[in-house]
């Protein structure tokens, strides 16, 4: 009789399966452990991580929200609004919730009664690009992103959520998103050497979706001086990515401007005139 083949793997095949796995590594390795006390669930890295790595996890999760969301919002919102709002997520793997693009979609709008340009630092797959697409009229819309992922500067605190190659969106998929959008500028490259040759453009509405304390207040550090009074910068993660608040309570700590937070991750700042 033949020895039962065993169904433990050899250690050939495991390493094999290592190489081929390599890019889901970081999803499932284990967190360090932090002495945190903040129970609330949406900040949770671990629940993040594996969000941000998973389909069939933010199908299960952030989908199921992001439809409910979409469905309560029929009830009693505009049907083109909300088609617009389709539209911009539709094909894209954005984690930008109904909610979270109507309150996008609603500022932006307002926006347009005043002088200055938009722009959006941080742009993944062009979905909430292509949402400021829809209300911008003719004004230019700038686009800052590496188009090839987070950088490799990430902080200690954020390495246990984020790394290098993250959330990548390229150039070539995003400006297949916006076709037809007219007065769009993309600026590739690492923010904010990106910026060089645009120190005299000024705007009305800024949308920073970075997800990194340096990247946000780099952030800042461009666009509010460059605001219009009146002008608005939006950030989504604020209250679910501690290196976003860190970076917006820092810079405005010493400033007039008060951080105005909404039920959604999102919080923004109105210019006050100089």
């Amino acid at each position: 009789m033949s020895a039962r083949p065993s169904s433990k793997p050899s250690p050939v095949s495991w390493a094999k399966a290592s190489r081929l796995r390599k890019p889901d590594t970081f999803c499932w390795t284990a967190l360090p452990r932090r002495s945190n006390h903040d129970k609330m669930w949406m900040r949770n890295e671990k629940l993040r991580r594996i969000i941000g790595c998973s389909r069939i996890a933010r199908a299960l999760t952030f989908g199921l929200q992001n439809a409910l969301q979409m469905r309560l919002l029929s009830g009693h919102k505009d049907p083109r609004t909300l088609s617009s709002l389709r539209h911009a997520i539709r094909g894209t793997r954005s984690l930008l919730s109904a909610d979270e693009a109507f309150i996008l979609h609603e500022i932006a709008s307002a926006q347009t009664t005043l002088p200055g340009d938009f722009a959006e630092f941080g742009v993944y797959e062009g979905a909430s690009a292509a949402l400021l697409c829809s209300v911008k009229n003719d004004r230019t819309l700038h686009l800052f992103d590496t188009f090839e992922g987070l950088p490799e500067s990430v902080r200690s605190g954020e390495s246990g959520v984020f790394h290098k190659g993250q959330f990548i969106g390229t150039l070539p998929h995003v400006k297949r998103k916006l076709a037809g959008c007219r007065n769009v500028q993309f600026h590739p490259g690492l923010f904010p050497g990106s910026t060089s040759g645009l120190e005299d453009l000024r705007f009305s509405f800024v949308h920073l979706d970075v997800d990194l304390h340096d990247a946000t207040l780099a952030g800042l550090d461009y666009f509010y001086p460059r605001l219009v009074p009146g002008g608005i910068i939006l950030t989504h993660d604020f209250s679910i990515i501690p290196g976003v608040a860190q970076a917006f309570r820092t810079f405005f700590a010493d400033r007039p401007e008060r951080i105005i937070e909404f039920p959604t991750t999102q919080a923004m700042i109105i210019r006050h005139p100089a």
